[in-house]
């Protein structure tokens, strides 16, 4: 049997592949998370001879932190500059403090309720997740056609 821990890295893996498809030709790497329990990934491919970088942070608490995903982005300046930063967190995390240049990307299989994160299934006969609106800032993020647009 697998850890909690584990279990939840795999529908994050999937919640990232989904967004940033290996077929669209991206590349995710764990990157070095500065004393953060947020796990972060730069994520890179070749878009006509030139290579797009992006940093994505991931984020179980009610409140995202996004220092890990600002020290990221300090050591990519210049001609290696990060072309955007994302933060995925479960739905109905609270983003109010998320800086505007940073794209919220909620989970479709994590959610909060009542406070507690909740594994959110389409199982018969559990209790249901009720959808909220979300901030027009992660509505606005989450439309985008394209990740790597900014």
């Amino acid at each position: 049997m697998g850890s909690a821990q584990d279990i939840m890295q795999t529908f994050t893996d999937k919640e990232i592949r989904a967004r940033f498809s290996p077929f669209d030709g991206w590349e995710c790497q764990r990157a070095p998370s500065p004393a953060t329990r947020d796990t972060i990934f730069l994520l890179t491919r070749d878009v006509r001879g030139k290579k797009e970088t992006v940093a994505l942070a991931v984020s179980f608490d009610e409140e995202p932190s996004v220092t890990a995903l600002a020290g990221i982005a300090a050591g990519h300046t210049g001609r290696h500059a990060l072309k955007g930063q994302y933060l995925l967190v479960p739905k109905d995390a609270n983003v109010s403090s998320v800086p505007g240049h940073i794209r919220i990307l909620p989970m479709s299989a994590f959610g909060f309720s009542d406070g507690e994160l909740i594994w959110l299934t389409k199982k018969k006969g559990v209790k249901h997740y009720a959808q909220t609106e979300m901030p027009a800032k992660a509505v606005a993020a989450s439309t985008a056609c394209e990740p790597h647009a900014a």
